[in-house]
């Protein structure tokens, strides 16, 4: 008895965190829209960094947004999403949604995504989205990842911290969408706390390496042994826009026209909020 209410629970969590679970999906008062969501990203920087502060003050729209969540989705209504640019937007900017709610609920005491313990930010809440109760986590790998074979998406993809992928001021929008990822790859792989050349070595972001076998697979044949090669991709040609950057004939340089004589670092993530307000650390309060 015991050993099958330890299985049922088990299973009910898997469930859980692979938003598996239903939910009710209630019938909208309007048509689906990202007018409000619009709204909220006025509080995005133009470096990246969120106003959190600002955000939470006006943080109507970006609930009534969230709410909209629960009456629609690909899944549950694919006449509002007819086409695969419709669906992957819809998701990203669910996630984006659903992590800058879940900052702002916990701000101004989370200080980083790893608070109270690495991980629990992506599944330990839900949220009923289109007929399911999705966690960030299910949303990110069995979505995102699951159903759509871009690997741009990693690059582009907010999660609240200052080592990852920085929040665009702008939704994503079905019609703009390759235009939009590209700009979030080159945003990404243009800055140099992502990659960096020193010498023969080259830092990676540890997402090059989480993600390794999806970056990859999007390789024509004959380049697939080598991430450096998506890497180089997306690298600038000059560096007019963000000078000291390195280019795409700096790896060249470097690495070889193989891109295989470097030897490549993946570093350690910074976890913490990409907070607009400067806010003292913890052992100067």
């Amino acid at each position: 008895m015991l050993f099958a209410s330890v299985s049922m629970l088990a299973a009910l969590a898997t469930l859980y965190v692979q938003g598996l679970l239903p939910a009710s999906a209630p019938s909208a008062d309007e048509p689906f829209h990202y007018q409000g969501f619009e709204k909220v990203l006025r509080h995005v920087q133009p470096d990246g960094d969120v106003d959190f502060s600002s955000m939470g003050r006006e943080r109507a729209e970006l609930d009534r947004f969230v709410a909209s969540l629960a009456s629609f989705s690909p899944h549950n209504r694919p006449d509002v999403f007819p086409t695969s640019e419709d669906a992957l937007a819809f998701w990203l900017n669910t996630y984006h949604a659903l992590v800058l709610q879940q900052v702002v609920d916990g701000y101004p005491y989370l200080e980083s995504v790893e608070q109270p313990w690495p991980g629990r930010f992506f599944w330990a809440r839900s949220w009923p989205v289109g007929g399911r109760r999705m966690t960030l986590w299910s949303l990110r790998h069995r979505v995102l990842s699951g159903e759509f074979a871009d690997p741009r998406v990693h690059l582009a993809l907010f999660h609240a911290t200052r080592g990852g992928p920085r929040m665009d001021s702008s939704h994503f929008q079905p019609e703009y969408l390759h235009s939009q990822l590209n700009e979030a790859s080159r945003r990404f792989i243009g800055d140099k706390r992502n990659v960096r050349l020193d010498r023969d070595t080259v830092h990676l972001a540890r997402l090059f390496e989480t993600y390794r076998e999806d970056f990859l697979a999007a390789l024509p044949e004959g380049r697939r042994g080598n991430v450096l090669q998506f890497v180089w991709a997306f690298l600038p040609d000059t560096c007019e826009e963000r000078p000291g950057c390195d280019t795409r004939a700096d790896l060249d340089h470097a690495c070889g026209p193989k891109l295989d004589r470097c030897h490549i670092v993946f570093e350690a993530e910074d976890t913490s909020l990409p907070d607009a307000a400067a806010r003292p650390s913890r052992t100067e309060r």
